[in-house]
């Protein structure tokens, strides 16, 4: 079977979130080397460059988790303002801790002789310390500023590929139904108002875009509608079997996302058999996955020739849940055999999500 990888999604963040451990890890790597590269700058003998070596890396261990600590109670707050008022503030934040710090430090030395080197008087040591905090600060907030930036214009570019890949779907199903539609006036005539109905509600749902997400249960009903149209031209040929645990109809999938895989199941699977066909459709939970297979009978090489495709749709899916899901979302598609015969499967493996539950990947 053929696997159709999807690229990672973009996540964006301003800041990072000092709130959680990996940015911590990062801070405190990042403030270690700091450590030794002062260290390095200023070596004297071999006990007091140890002694100033774990000094130093006190004191800025104490500067960044303070700055950090900051950073994390007032992120609620700013994820209310502009981005430029958060560039602002975080700077004037982490300015204010590197004069409070400092100050404590100063203090403890000059009360307690622990050996920090110090050596002025307080505000020379606060001002100078506050002074390097101050272009350091302004230098990583500048840095995240920019990757900020970079990552805005990232999403608004997957936002608008998501948005055409969506509507692509659109004409090439309008194609397929209305030829359908049209066989029908010419031999059902009587039943041709009712498609039209159906035709109607199925493209009020389809064409609406304000989600990107529905729950199974509403696909499943997209998938119902169009079904329900290619009954009435195909008859008893077509026959569903529908498989679907009652937990997973609550899960949240990507929007017209199984109709156009049914489709070519029908158009290519169905509708060229000599007699009934079955197709199956059936929705499970894998560990931590939703897992989708619809399965329909291949017909036998004798009969009429394939109808040829150009496969939109099945690589308009690929694309969408990449961009959605990133790695961790895959769509397999390709034969296989059981005791009844050839059949031709397609798989979709989705992270299970319900509700408002962010993605883990977005």
């Amino acid at each position: 079977m053929k696997r159709y990888k999807p690229k990672p999604a973009v996540r964006i963040n301003i800041i990072p979130e000092f709130c959680r451990t990996p940015a911590l890890l990062t801070l405190a790597y990042v403030m270690q080397l700091v450590a030794v590269l002062l260290t390095l700058a200023s070596m004297g003998g071999e006990l007091q460059t140890e002694q100033r070596f774990l000094l130093l890396s006190l004191y800025l261990q104490w500067l960044g988790f303070s700055g950090a600590a900051v950073l994390c109670l007032a992120r609620r707050w700013l994820a209310q303002v502009s981005v430029g008022v958060v560039f602002f503030a975080c700077w004037g934040m982490l300015v204010l801790v590197t004069l409070v710090v400092s100050d404590l430090a100063w203090h403890m030395e000059d009360l307690m002789h622990v050996g920090m080197p110090v050596g002025v008087s307080e505000w020379d040591f606060v001002l100078r310390t506050v002074a390097v905090g101050a272009i350091v600060s302004l230098l990583l907030l500048r840095y995240f500023w920019e990757r900020h930036q970079w990552q805005e214009d990232a999403r608004a570019e997957a936002e608008g590929r998501y948005l055409a890949l969506q509507a692509r779907i659109r004409p090439h199903f309008l194609f397929n139904a209305l030829n359908s539609l049209a066989e029908l006036i010419r031999s059902k005539p009587a039943q041709a108002e009712e498609m039209v109905m159906d035709l109607s509600d199925l493209f009020r749902v389809s064409l609406d875009s304000s989600q990107r997400l529905v729950t199974l249960r509403e696909e499943i009903e997209i998938v119902k509608g169009y079904l329900r149209i290619e009954e009435v031209r195909l008859g008893d040929k077509l026959f569903v079997n529908w498989e679907l645990e009652p937990d997973m109809l609550n899960a949240k999938v990507p929007h017209l996302l199984l109709q156009p895989l049914v489709e070519n199941a029908v158009l290519h699977g169905i509708s060229r058999l000599r007699g009934r066909g079955t197709l199956h459709v059936n929705a499970r939970r894998h560990g931590e996955f939703l897992i989708l297979d619809i399965d329909n009978p291949v017909p036998p090489e004798d009969l009429a020739p394939r109808t040829g495709g150009t496969g939109t749709a099945v690589n308009n899916i690929a694309q969408r849940i990449k961009l959605i899901y990133g790695e961790r979302a895959s769509l397999l598609m390709g034969r296989d055999q059981n005791e009844l015969g050839p059949f031709f499967r397609a798989r979709l493996k989705l992270p299970y999500k319900l509700g408002d539950e962010p993605l883990q990947s977005l």
